[in-house]
């Protein structure tokens, strides 16, 4: 019963940790991918705080998105930065454990079968997710 107690605790502890807060989307009011990727992320069971700055490419600077990753939208997650259309489950795996001294992850562009572009039901495909850091230094996170 109580490693029960203790396993229970730490996977509370874990889950807090990742979704300390709700995600903070930046996006465009008129991208309709944005919000079906946003859709995505709440159907997950994710709180999503969507925004729509007046000047988006200067926010995306501001965060340390490197300029070559961009896409149309921007998400916060406990002070980490996701550009463009991530799938969900690496999002998770990094911030489940961060890579030293990374900052996000991107998906540059928009790519068609990734999450938010992609038919319901189709299979992401024929995109890289990126890793990148304050020096704007690039590393192949996943590829689908």
């Amino acid at each position: 019963m109580k490693l029960f107690k203790s396993l229970a605790l730490v996977i509370v502890s874990l889950s807090g940790f990742v979704w300390a807060e709700s995600i903070a989307v930046y996006k465009s009011p008129t991208c309709g991918c944005c919000t079906e990727w946003v859709k995505i992320m709440e159907k997950a069971g994710h709180t999503v705080d969507v925004y729509h700055p007046a000047d988006l490419m200067s926010l995306k600077q501001e965060l340390g998105v490197p300029r070559q990753l961009g896409s149309c939208h921007t998400a916060v997650i406990n002070d980490f930065v996701f550009e463009g259309h991530i799938p969900e489950a690496d999002i998770l795996a990094f911030l489940e454990n961060p890579p030293e001294g990374a900052k996000g992850l991107a998906v540059p562009g928009m790519p068609g079968q990734s999450p938010g572009m992609a038919r319901p039901g189709e299979t992401y495909s024929g995109f890289n997710v990126i890793e990148f850091n304050d020096q704007h230094q690039l590393k192949l996170f996943n590829r689908y």
